[in-house]
C-alpha cells in the first residue's frame, strides 16, 4: 500500500516538474496517461456529462503540459468507458490546437489510430498511425515507432497487402534495434513483426521465410510464457505445412492450436484450426474425420456465434462438403447458397485498395516534406544575401519554379487519377466477371456430379440385372433402357459443353437461318423422330440472315427446340419455326402445340436448374442456357404459352450488333 502511494507520488510529482520546467516527451505524456487510466475504476461516470464536458471543449490553442493534461484525464476517462466515439470527437477538436507541440501532436494520432483501430474503422486507424510514424521519426521514439509499424503492417495484412506489410515489418525490425533498453511491450513488438513477416510470406508462397520468421514467433511466445499466442503462432506454421502438403507435421499443431484456443475463449481461431484440419482429411480421403470436426465445429457455431467474415464462409464450405458426403443434396445447396452470401472477396479487394492508396498519399506527403524543408533551406541561405537585387531574383526564380513543380505535379496527379480509375474500372470489371464464373462453375460441377451420377447407377444397375436374366426379349428391353440412360446421360455432358462454350469469345458474322435450323434438325433428328413431331420452318425473304454469332443462336435454338419436343401432350406433334425483322430487330420464333406454361413460372423459366415440378423432364439448364446465348448478342428471350395448347419463345437480336 505505501509502496504504491509512493510510486503514484512520484509519477504526479516528475509530471508537475515536467509541467513547469515545459521539457516535455512522449514518453512522459504516455506514461501520465497510462497512470490516469489505471486510477481509481470505482468512481462512476455520467455519460451525458462527459460527451457535453467534450463538446465544450475550447478551440483556443494549447501549448504547455498544465493545460494539456485536463484534456488527457477526459480522454482517458472515455477510454476506460470504452467510449471510443466520444474520445475520437475529443482528438479531433485537440489536433487543431496543438500544433505547435509535435509531442502533443504524436501522441494524439497514436489515441486516434488505437481509437479508430477498436471501432473498426481500419482505413481511418490506418491514416492516423501513418501520421504518428513521421512524427515519431522525427521525435526518434524508437519503442513506439516500432509498435506503431506493428500496427500499420497488421492493417496491410487484413487488406491482404502483404508486400507493404514486410516492408513495415522490416522497419520496425530496424527501429527495435534502436531500443536501448528492451521491454516486455517491446517483445510483444518483435513478436507481432515476426508474426506479420511469417503470414505475408506465407500468403506469397515464400515458404522457407514464412517458417522462418514463425519459428522466431513460437521461440518468443516460449520465452514470454504466452500459451495462446504459442498456441496461434503454431498454428500459422501448421497452416504453412498444410500450403506444403506436409500434412502429418500440420494435424497436431492445429490439434494443440484448437486445444488451446477455445480454452483461452479466441473462438475464431479456434474455428480456423478446426477448418483447416477439415481440408486436410478431406485430402487424405478421411471422410470420418471430417464430420466429426465439422459436427464439432457446429458444437462451436451454436454457442459462440462466428464473428470473423473469411472463417464463417469457409465453415459453410465446409458444411457443404460434409453435407455431400452424407448425401444430404437439399443441406449441400443451402449451404453453397449461404457461403456465396457470406463471401466478402469483393470488399476485401476494395479495401486492400484503400490500404494501399493510403500507403501510397503517405510516401508522397513524406516527399513533399522533404521537398518543403529544401526549400525552407534555400530561404534561409538566400536571406544572407546582401544584395536586394540579388536576393530578389532568387525569389523570383524560386517561385517560377515551385510554380513549376506546382504545375507539373498537377498534371501528372491528373493523369495518375485518371489512369487509376481506368485501373480500378478494368480490375472491378473482371473481378466481378470472375466471381460471376467461378460461382456459376462451382453450381454447375456440384449439380452436374450428381445429375451424372444418377444415370452411371441406373447403367449399373442394369448390368446387374442382365447378369441374372437369360430371356432375348426382356434382354432387348433392357438395352433399350441403356441406349435411354446413355442418350441422357450424353444429353447432360452436351449440356456442360454448352455452358463452357458460353464463356468463351464470341465474334460476329454473318448467319443463315435456314442453313442453322436445318443443321438443328439433322443433329436431332433422333428425337424429334422418337416424339413423333413434325417441324414447320416459315423463313421469309426479308428475314433469312443476320449477323450474330453462329454458334450461341445455335445453343439457344437447340435447347429451346429441345423443350418443345418434352413437353408434348399429344400424339400430334407440331413444331412451327419462322422469322420475321423490323427496323432494328431481328426475330425468330418457336411455337409448339405442347403442354403450355402457367404464366405464374413466367419469371423463373430462365433461372439455372429452375424445374416446374419433379416430374418434369430434363435437366433445368436448357432455357437457362439459351438465355445466356442470347444475352451474350445483347438480345432478349420472351415468352408466351396457353396450358394445354402450347407455347411460343421468341429471339429477339440487334439488327446491328455492337
Amino acid at each position: 500500500m505505501i509502496r504504491t502511494f509512493l510510486v503514484q507520488f512520484l509519477l504526479i510529482f516528475s509530471f508537475i516538474t515536467v509541467g513547469v520546467s515545459q521539457n516535455l516527451s512522449f514518453d512522459s505524456l504516455d506514461s501520465y496517461y497510462k497512470h490516469e487510466i489505471n486510477s481509481d475504476h470505482s468512481v462512476e461516470v455520467d455519460n451525458k456529462k462527459l460527451a457535453q464536458e467534450i463538446n465544450e471543449i475550447p478551440s483556443k490553442q494549447i501549448s504547455d503540459f498544465s493545460e494539456f493534461k485536463k484534456h488527457l484525464k477526459l480522454l482517458a476517462l472515455a477510454e476506460r468507458n470504452n467510449e471510443y466515439q466520444l474520445g475520437i470527437k475529443q482528438i479531433s477538436k485537440l489536433i487543431p490546437a496543438t500544433k505547435s507541440s509535435n509531442e502533443f501532436q504524436a501522441f494524439l494520432y497514436y489515441k486516434l489510430g488505437q481509437f479508430y483501430y477498436r471501432e473498426n474503422r481500419l482505413v481511418e486507424s490506418l491514416e492516423c498511425y501513418l501520421k504518428t510514424s513521421s512524427i515519431l521519426e522525427k521525435l526518434k521514439v524508437h519503442a513506439t515507432l516500432a509498435a506503431v509499424y506493428n500496427r500499420i503492417g497488421r492493417i496491410n495484412m487484413n487488406g491482404w497487402n502483404n508486400d507493404i506489410g514486410i516492408e513495415y515489418a522490416d522497419k520496425g525490425l530496424e527501429t527495435l534495434k534502436k531500443v536501448k533498453k528492451f521491454s516486455r511491450s517491446d517483445s510483444f513488438s518483435l513478436l507481432g513483426l515476426y508474426e506479420i513477416k511469417g503470414i505475408a510470406y506465407r500468403r506469397t508462397h515464400r515458404f522457407d521465410d514464412a517458417l522462418i520468421n514463425i519459428d522466431k514467433a513460437v521461440k518468443l511466445s516460449s520465452v514470454l510464457n504466452d500459451s495462446v499466442r504459442l498456441a496461434l503462432n503454431n498454428g500459422n506454421k501448421a497452416t504453412i505445412y498444410y500450403e506444403k502438403g506436409d500434412y502429418n507435421l500440420a494435424i497436431p499443431l492445429l490439434e494443440k492450436d484448437f486445444e488451446t484456443s477455445i480454452n483461452a475463449g479466441v473462438y475464431n481461431s479456434g474455428m480456423n484450426a478446426l477448418i483447416y484440419l477439415c481440408w486436410i482429411y478431406l485430402e487424405m480421403d478421411n471422410a470420418d474425420s471430417v464430420v466429426s470436426k465439422f459436427e464439432t465445429m457446429q458444437d462451436i457455431a451454436n454457442n459462440y456465434p462466428i464473428t470473423n467474415p473469411k472463417s464463417k464462409a469457409e465453415y459453410l464450405k465446409v458444411g457443404a462438403t460434409v453435407a455431400e458426403i452424407k448425401g444430404d443434396t437439399a443441406m449441400a445447396n443451402q449451404y453453397l447458397k449461404d457461403y456465396i452470401l457470406q463471401d466478402n472477396i469483393r470488399d476485401s479487394i476494395n479495401m486492400s485498395n484503400d490500404v494501399a492508396s493510403l500507403h501510397e498519399r503517405h510516401l508522397m506527403e513524406q516527399e513533399i516534406s522533404k521537398l518543403e524543408l529544401l526549400q525552407n533551406t534555400n530561404k534561409l541561405q538566400s536571406s544572407h544575401l546582401k544584395l536586394r537585387t540579388a536576393l530578389l531574383i532568387i525569389i523570383a526564380v524560386t517561385l517560377l519554379v515551385v510554380l513549376w513543380y506546382a504545375f507539373t505535379l498537377r498534371n501528372k496527379n491528373q493523369k495518375i487519377d485518371k489512369l487509376n480509375e481506368m485501373l480500378e474500372a478494368k480490375v472491378s470489371e473482371r473481378t466481378t466477371r470472375l466471381l460471376e464464373i467461378n460461382k456459376e462453375l462451382d453450381t454447375y460441377l456440384y449439380r452436374a456430379s450428381h445429375d451424372i451420377r444418377r444415370p452411371i447407377r441406373t447403367l449399373l444397375g442394369l448390368n446387374n440385372i442382365a447378369q441374372i436374366n437369360e430371356d432375348p426379349h426382356e434382354m432387348k428391353a433392357l438395352f433399350s433402357k441403356v441406349h435411354t440412360t446413355a442418350m441422357s446421360m450424353d444429353k447432360m455432358l452436351f449440356k456442360l459443353q454448352m455452358a463452357y462454350a458460353l464463356n468463351n469469345s464470341h465474334k460476329i458474322e454473318n448467319v443463315k437461318i435456314t442453313e442453322l435450323v436445318n443443321e438443328c434438325i439433322k443433329d436431332m433428328s433422333l428425337e424429334i423422330e422418337e416424339h413423333n413431331a413434325s417441324i414447320k420452318l416459315d423463313i421469309r425473304e426479308n428475314a433469312a440472315d443476320v449477323q450474330a454469332n453462329k454458334s450461341l443462336l445455335r445453343i439457344a435454338l437447340d435447347n429451346i427446340i429441345e423443350n418443345a419436343l418434352l413437353y408434348q401432350n399429344g400424339t400430334k406433334n407440331e413444331i412451327e419455326i419462322f422469322t420475321d425483322s423490323g427496323n432494328y430487330y431481328f426475330y425468330i420464333h418457336v411455337k409448339d402445340n405442347g403442354d403450355g406454361i402457367p404464366e405464374k413460372y413466367f419469371e423463373d423459366l430462365f433461372k439455372p436448374y429452375f424445374k416446374i415440378s419433379n416430374k418434369t423432364q430434363g435437366s433445368g439448364l436448357g432455357l437457362f442456357l439459351a438465355h445466356r446465348a442470347i444475352s451474350f448478342l445483347a438480345g432478349e428471350i420472351s415468352v408466351t404459352s396457353t396450358v394445354n395448347e402450347g407455347s411460343q419463345f421468341t429471339l429477339k437480336i440487334p439488327i446491328n450488333p455492337k
